[in-house]
């Protein structure tokens, strides 16, 4: 279901078809912002934009120039499963970076001792509870 068929049957234009439960947050700025979230964590060096815009189309199962569009905002309507795409690439990046993050707290934590990275720790540990719920509420669509 595309946000233009959403947004009509919301509107009353539309006869109301059985539907599935639509997040409220869906739309093609929320879509666009997690691209380019991930992209700008990929791209940091001047040469890196082809290559970072390559694997985050890939993640996203997008191609290049479709993602690069979406990220512009030229893309008006992007659809509920292109939003499911990158919202789960989105959440997928995360974890690798919360992952990177622990091994680097894990690696510092033998080096100094546990006890000055307590709260850390427990923070970390926070972000993972968040993640894991926000990726089970992405599976349950």
């Amino acid at each position: 279901m595309k946000l233009s068929d959403f947004n009509q049957i919301v509107a009353g234009k539309k006869e109301a078809k059985r539907m599935s439960v639509v997040d409220d947050a869906f739309s093609p700025e929320t879509a666009a912002e997690y691209a380019r979230r991930m992209y700008r964590r990929k791209y940091q060096n001047w040469g890196d934009e082809a290559r970072a815009l390559e694997e985050m189309s890939f993640l996203c199962g997008l191609n290049p120039r479709s993602l690069k569009r979406l990220m512009k905002g030229e893309t008006k309507d992007p659809g509920i499963r292109i939003f499911g795409r990158i919202r789960k690439a989105y959440l997928d990046f995360c974890a690798r970076q919360l992952a990177e993050l622990q091994t680097e707290l894990e690696a510092e934590k033998a080096r100094f001792g546990d006890d000055h990275f307590e709260d850390l720790d427990r923070e970390v540990e926070a972000l993972a509870e968040k993640l894991r719920a926000a990726r089970e509420t992405a599976k349950g669509r």
